[in-house]
């Protein structure tokens, strides 16, 4: 099998080192495209191979779509007619109705990688056509295993998954800064107070995984009559911090609906 990747910046740069890096390809395997030839110097470096994206249909078997959504129609122009092959797309808010009519493909899967990915602790949100059998999802799902967890959802909901897991890494950041910069204010050096939040939100997170319990009865343990941890959990229902975060994704979710109707109204479909 040989694949190709459309578009190497952000996502695509990860998509393509993650299959090599996983072992499950060899780097003369993977075929990459870029409208710019300066992204692509790093990856000729390492003996990954270099295509058009005119000429992906005739060499690759499976092809990631990973330019950004507002250059897809130029994208589709170049890649042309690829009935025969699978799809992946990475773009935001193109539909799978869209990527079927421009290209005749019909085995088509989207997804929503985070940023994550970049070490294969991704979350990939991912949504298929109804050409894509279970024999086939089988395949992509071990493609898409090297960037992390997979979860399958309806195309539907995948604005919901931009918000939740592709924007959200973005949040957690802001979050793990300001509780850094909480321990710094106490006299922490920025090392010891950084090793403190990133261990114990790891563990933290670690332990919802493996236990599978509700995270307010881990709450709960932690917090005793009259002590220092229920009066921080006061002050941040006093701040309102349960309602922000609520609200950051529900703005983030209506702009991602936001976005996808634009592209319909300027490119149809």
């Amino acid at each position: 099998m040989k694949v190709g990747v459309v578009g190497v910046g952000n996502i695509g740069g990860i998509i393509a080192n993650r299959l090599v890096e996983s072992g499950l390809f060899e780097p003369r395997q993977v075929f990459l495209s870029n409208r710019t030839s300066e992204k692509l110097r790093s990856f000729i470096e390492k003996g990954y191979s270099v295509a058009s994206t005119s000429q992906m249909g005739t060499l690759c078997d499976v092809i990631f779509l990973c330019v950004k959504p507002q250059d897809s129609e130029r994208m589709f122009a170049e890649l042309g007619k690829v009935e025969d092959k699978m799809l992946i797309s990475t773009m935001t808010a193109v539909s799978i109705e869209r990527i079927s009519k421009r290209t005749g493909a019909k085995r088509i899967v989207r997804i929503m990688p985070n940023v994550p990915a970049m070490i294969g602790k991704g979350l990939v949100g991912a949504c298929r056509s109804v050409h894509i059998d279970d024999g086939t999802w089988q395949t992509c799902l071990k493609l898409l295993s090297c960037l992390g967890t997979v979860v399958e959802v309806k195309e539907e909901q995948m604005e919901a998954v931009t918000a939740l897991s592709g924007s959200a890494p973005a949040f957690i950041f802001v979050i793990v800064e300001a509780l850094i910069d909480a321990g710094i204010r106490m006299g922490l050096s920025y090392e010891k107070s950084r090793l403190m939040v990133l261990e114990t939100m790891a563990g933290s997170a670690e332990l919802l995984l493996k236990l599978d319990n509700h995270p307010g009865e881990f709450r709960h343990v932690v917090t005793s009559p009259a002590g220092t941890t229920i009066e921080g959990i006061y002050r941040m229902e006093r701040e309102g911090v349960r309602g922000a975060l609520m609200k950051t994704i529900q703005e983030t979710y209506l702009r991602a609906l936001q976005l996808r109707k634009e592209l319909n109204d300027q490119f149809g479909g």
